[in-house]
């Protein structure tokens, strides 16, 4: 099984992960690019990586 490249997002809403998992709002986590993207999509989230040259 390959592994999911995963990408950090703040979150703007609590969150519960494909595990059940609750995540709090304001936290940065790190999700799955599929999690990630959706989550931005739907307003939840926002970018947390860094700047190039970081």
């Amino acid at each position: 099984m390959a592994v999911k490249k995963e990408t950090p997002v703040l979150l703007k809403r609590d969150y519960w992960d494909l595990d059940g998992v609750r995540l709090r709002a304001g936290e940065v986590v790190h999700l799955t690019v599929d999690e990630a993207k959706a989550l931005l999509k739907e307003g939840k989230a926002e970018r947390a990586d860094p700047l190039p040259g970081e």
